[in-house]
């Protein structure tokens, strides 16, 4: 009688495995997954992460996974620390990062756009002229063609992947590589969301975002800007035409292991249902 007990609560102890964040102690796919994952990052990729996520629990309904949007650099800070079993980037990640582990697994593309407020009476602006204000070079409207009016800076905090991917793209491609430095008093956002809803709310204002979060800025009361005279459009940055853009990625601590539930995530997402999701939320798909 007392071998029986002992087995059965072997037994117990085998099946009571829980799942924590970073977790990759799944059963294979054909098994169907099970436990609760953590992933968590950038705030741009968090509405395709959650639409994903909806979707992949409904086909899997003993796992249970969450997304934080915490800011590219901490979702890939918590893949490799093992917070996080997937680190949302809306950047190509960076040298320091690739050489502890971290590997991008590309989901989406993205182009990012600037919002200025309603008040600010322009629709097109060059890429240097853009660069000048963001630096702080330039701190009035009248200095490109607006009005005789302060202008607002609002920028994103540096945790951002959205940042990053601004300052490298629009910045350093105006000043040198690594020579672009943000103006010192801006307001800072620390997502997206917030980002259009201050820009909005915020008369003379200036910002950026990704293109997903355009029809969002429309609502608060701001407007995207053309950029060498190209709409921010998916069509523009596909034909090269508009000249912001940047890959979103799903980062992984170490190559995608083959039956990982963060390895059938990923191939979901890359899958033609995953790509719908990316396109819905107004991103670009990338097969």
């Amino acid at each position: 009688m007392k071998k029986l007990i002992v087995l059965l609560l072997l037994v117990g102890l085998t099946g009571a495995v829980a799942f924590a964040g970073g977790s990759s102690e799944a059963t294979t796919e054909e098994e169907g997954f099970s436990g609760s994952y953590t992933f968590g990052g950038s705030t741009t990729v968090e509405p395709i992460a959650l639409g994903a996520i909806e979707a992949f629990m409904e086909m899997h309904p003993t796992v249970k996974l969450s997304y934080e949007g915490t800011g590219s650099s901490s979702g890939v800070k918590g893949v490799l620390a093992g917070t996080y079993a997937l680190g949302g980037a809306s950047r190509a990640l960076k040298d320091s990062e690739l050489e502890k582990g971290a590997v991008p697994n590309q989901i989406a593309a993205d182009g990012l756009a600037v919002v200025v407020n309603n008040s600010v009476p322009m629709d097109n602006m060059s890429s240097e002229d853009c660069a000048k204000i963001f630096s702080g070079e330039v701190r009035n409207w009248k200095d490109v063609g607006g009005p005789d009016k302060p202008i607002v800076v609002v920028n994103r905090d540096e945790a951002s992947g959205t940042r990053g991917a601004f300052l490298e793209l629009l910045l350093d491609a105006h000043y040198g590589k690594k020579k672009g430095k943000f103006i010192a008093d801006a307001i800072t956002t620390e997502s997206n969301g917030d980002m259009v809803a201050k820009v909005g709310t915020t008369p003379d204002s200036i910002g950026y975002c990704g293109f997903g979060f355009i029809d969002q800025a429309k609502k608060f009361g701001a407007k995207p800007l053309s950029l060498e005279g190209a709409d921010p459009t998916v069509a523009n940055v596909k034909s090269g035409k508009y000249p912001v853009q940047r890959p979103l990625n799903m980062a992984s601590n170490g190559e995608l292991k083959p039956g990982s539930l963060e390895k059938a995530f990923i191939d979901f997402l890359l899958s033609s249902e995953g790509q719908k999701i990316v396109k819905d939320e107004g991103f670009m798909a990338i097969r």
